[in-house]
């Protein structure tokens, strides 16, 4: 038995009850969460859950999703312990509020856990830190949200504006039992792609028509969620309509911005820095601010030895108000306390603040600040650490140390040596960890990044590095299969989605100014494919289109002839189903086609005669499509391609079947059923991942229907 909250479930008696009064669940609702539960906090994958809870049954996806929102429902308050991992499966969690059957009668449960946030919201070193010197700021954001129905909270880079919203999204979720969902936008690198990440937030797939504000909408339509839209600033316009969209379809909307942004009804909430001491405060006194509470909280999580005394706790004041309050900063400067003590962090702080204040006077005092503590940060480090830190400012939404070891591998270092310097990053809170289950992926929080950036520029480095990033990316994901990624593997696609964003940010330096195009066009080549699996179909579209107006501009001749074939099917299937089968796909699989023939390559070839036969076939040309049958059936007998026969010989019939050939029809679907085996017959190319054989037997069953057999 388990208690989650105010509910008990008895798996011997399958009953869930809530207050001792059952509550009506399904077989198979219950299924699923007998099968959660028995993994204790584990993931299970989509595919064995539909396995174990449909064993005799073909059912589409959205059959599980509906059994898992009515588990949800059942919830109530906890039904955020039922993690949804994108694109891989669910999870039950084990939190402390869940009680087993051995603990029922003795234990009181606490109250019941409503939100489930991310790896990527984690700040700092990346657990999952306590709000320090907040508790009036989010006492202000949380009564402002109980009135408001659109709050942006503003303010500079570095002043806690994540941190915060996050901290006060868990505190308010118990009045949204719908949920609360975290939208990203900081990996987002172009303002075309921001539906992407509010889809991905919202855990929407929509495969068979283009992303728009409506679809996302529409998804969400009859709930009242808490939606956080995070590091909207680059992204403002998108954020803007993206927000209104949700709020006016009633959701609560809580942004985070270093810009308004500028929507009817916008409440605003500037982020102020945490109280710092006066110059004449006392011992007592500077301890009750909250920019010392933050500073003392995380130099002991780093060096619980540190030891604090009156003259440290007046340095301590002094190195607060230095640093204008500014968390990210305090951080900072908390850290290298740590290592070399706080005196000797006073004198350099105070040295590097004063070289920095005659900046650009129209910049904001805190933007000066907060240059003048990276600065200083930076030059603590040794060479090879400042090295390592500029090379880490290419990665967007984080990186894996084989990403260090590959940028940093022109270097003069062994890896040991870049081991070492990268510890010493970490060390230091320059870069935060993050854990994804036993894998470890690492971060620099923006700030530093920016400023990782801009030392890349001074030191003439920046093509050098985003060179190496887009190279390393082409080898992570360049060895793909010719045609694609299988459905079944789950890991590439899954590494993938964590290097979307460095994919997208290498995509757009190749194509720029000063970036390699023939890098641009390799790396879109061997990525587009991903893209069209995790249903990013108009970004897949729109990179194939760019590589290939490259290819098409210069002819380079350095550029592999199987990237651009690889590139013209991408584009064409995506246009299938972005469009539908209609005459701009068509064109595409022509281009296709006359390429393929010319390269004599009769994989690329095969794939454009069926995208020739599905265009013909759906847009009312059924002789037209008989024809791409019998040529694909033609080319995969002389390839002797067994899979390819079968499934010509499925294309052949259903056209024949439109043509009013029922018997010819009957006799070429009946051979194919007769030989084919679905996991043994699987067509991996881009776009061509259905299971024919469902196909194949739906179209059976209409000729026979046609003919009057039972």
């Amino acid at each position: 038995m388990l208690r989650i909250g105010d509910l008990e479930i008895d798996f011997a008696l399958r009953e869930v009850r809530r207050d001792g009064a059952p509550l009506r669940v399904g077989s198979r609702a219950f299924d699923i969460l007998e099968l959660l539960n028995n993994a204790n906090g584990e993931l299970v994958s989509k595919d064995e859950i539909l396995r174990v809870v449909w064993p005799r049954t073909v059912v589409e996806e959205n059959n599980l999703q509906v059994q898992i929102s009515a588990l949800r429902k059942v919830f109530g308050a906890s039904s955020q312990l039922i993690r949804t991992v994108s694109g891989r499966g669910y999870k039950l969690l084990q939190c402390t509020n869940v009680v087993r059957a051995e603990h029922v009668r003795d234990t009181q449960p606490d109250a019941a856990l409503v939100t489930s946030f991310d790896d990527s919201q984690v700040i700092s070193n990346g657990s999952n830190v306590h709000l320090v010197g907040r508790d009036l700021t989010l006492a202000e954001v949380l009564t402002v949200l109980k009135h408001r129905e659109t709050v942006t909270l503003v303010g500079t880079g570095g002043i806690g504006k994540t941190r915060l919203a996050i901290e006060a999204a868990r505190k308010a979720a118990p009045a949204f039992p719908d949920g609360v969902v975290v939208i990203s936008f900081s990996s987002v690198t172009d303002e075309r792609f921001a539906l992407d990440a509010a889809a991905a937030g919202l855990r929407i797939k929509n495969a068979n028509a283009p992303l728009s504000i409506n679809t996302i909408v529409d998804a969400v339509r009859g709930k009242r969620l808490l939606i956080v839209l995070d590091n909207c600033e680059h992204v403002v316009g998108s954020a803007a309509n993206i927000a209104l969209a949700l709020r006016n379809s009633g959701h609560v909307i809580l942004a985070t911005s270093r810009e308004p942004l500028r929507i009817p009804d916008e409440t605003l909430y500037p982020v102020p820095p945490l109280v710092v001491p006066e110059a004449a405060s006392t011992e007592g006194a500077v301890l009750l601010t909250g920019a010392a509470q933050l500073f003392l909280a995380r130099v002991k999580g780093v060096a619980p030895e540190f030891a604090v005394d009156k003259k440290t706790v007046l340095l301590i004041g002094a190195v607060c108000r230095a640093l204008d309050g500014i968390p990210l900063a305090i951080e900072l400067a908390a850290a290298r306390a740590a290592l070399l003590g706080i005196e000797v962090l006073g004198n350099r702080l105070n040295d590097r603040l004063r070289i920095l204040t005659g900046g650009c006077r129209t910049a904001p005092p805190r933007h000066q600040t907060m240059r003048a503590t990276l600065d200083w940060s930076y030059r603590l480090l040794s060479e090879i650490e400042r090295s390592v830190l500029r090379r880490l400012g290419v990665f967007v939404g984080g990186f894996t140390f084989d990403a260090i070891c590959f940028l940093t591998v022109d270097q003069d270092a062994s890896t040991w040596e870049t081991l070492e310097a990268f510890c010493g990053l970490v060390s230091k809170s320059m870069v935060a960890a993050q854990l994804d289950g036993n894998d470890r992926r690492y971060r620099l929080l923006e700030t530093t990044r920016d400023y990782a950036l801009q030392q890349l520029d001074d030191n003439g480095e920046r093509n050098a590095a985003s060179a190496m990033h887009a190279r390393y990316l082409l080898t992570l994901f360049g060895e793909a299969p010719a045609n694609g990624t299988e459905r079944t593997d789950e890991k590439r696609l899954a590494d993938f989605s964590c290097e979307l964003g460095n994919v997208r940010a290498a995509l757009e330096w190749s194509f720029s100014s000063s970036g390699d195009p023939s890098m641009g066009v390799a790396l879109a080549s061997a990525t587009v494919p991903y893209l069209f699996d995790l249903s990013l179909l108009s970004e897949c579209c729109s990179r194939a289109r760019q590589a290939l107006a490259v290819y098409d501009s210069t002819m380079d001749c350095e550029i592999p002839s199987d990237s651009v074939l690889k590139l013209r099917a991408a584009l064409a299937a995506g246009l299938v189903y972005t469009n539908g089968p209609g005459p701009e796909a068509r064109h595409e699989w022509m281009n296709l086609y006359a390429d393929a023939v010319l390269q004599r390559n009769t994989e690329y070839e095969a794939c454009a005669l069926w995208g020739l036969w599905n265009a013909h076939q759906y847009g009312g040309e059924p002789r037209a499509a008989l024809l791409m049958a019998q040529r694909f059936c033609d080319l995969a007998r002389g390839r002797a391609d067994v899979t390819q026969s079968l499934l010509g010989m499925g294309i052949e019939g259903i056209t024949l079947h439109y043509l009013g050939d029922q018997l010819q029809a009957r006799a070429r679907l009946e051979e194919m059923l007769a030989a084919y085996d679905q996991s043994a017959h699987r067509w991996s190319a881009t776009g061509f991942h259905i299971e024919h054989g469902i196909v194949a037997r739906a179209t059976l069953s209409r000729v026979l229907w046609v003919q009057g057999s039972e």
